[in-house]
């Protein structure tokens, strides 16, 4: 048996699945108000890595000043060029037009970050061991040194890419 004479009809309609506008509307209010949670968390992670770098900075001074005898202003400077220099040179990186400036500058970057880190370590280090008592109390002091300037990295590098990053998805 054949269906040859069955013809199909055709409607003015299309069978076209159509988001509704308030569909549309709620998910990009959704995007929204997920960016301004996402803005929120960069400020509150920001904000914990500044007071970290103040403390930093500090502890930077204090041994700066007793290893060279240098004078406080002088201290202070090289403390800042340590810690300010790493987070402005990794947030260099992060906001790098594109690629090809990522790839130029990404060598110099890198090893003036490493150093950089390695020197705020030390030196936090050094000035949270120097009202130490015994070993436990040093091995707290050296451990403490050593994450401050990690900390502030990361919490840089989390706080920068949430604000950068845009894509609600």
């Amino acid at each position: 048996m054949s269906d040859s004479n069955v013809v199909r009809i055709r409607t003015g309609k299309t069978s076209k699945t159509v988001k509704p506008t308030n569909a549309v509307k709620s998910d990009s209010k959704r995007s929204r108000k997920a960016l301004k949670r996402q803005g929120t968390a960069a400020i509150g992670v920001g904000v914990v890595s500044l007071l970290l770098t103040g403390l930093s900075l500090s502890h930077l001074a204090q041994g700066v000043s007793i290893v060279t005898h240098s004078s406080e202003w002088q201290s202070w400077a090289m403390a800042i060029g340590i810690d300010l220099g790493f987070i402005g040179l990794e947030l260099a990186m992060i906001f790098a037009a594109n690629d090809k400036v990522r790839r130029l500058i990404g060598r110099y970057c890198n090893t003036a970050i490493g150093g950089t880190l390695v020197t705020s370590a030390v030196m936090n280090a050094y000035a949270f061991s120097l009202g130490s008592n015994g070993s436990v109390q040093l091995a707290s002091a050296i451990a403490l040194g050593i994450a401050i300037p990690a900390l502030i990295y990361c919490l840089t590098k989390v706080a920068a890419t949430l604000y950068l990053v845009n894509d609600s998805h």
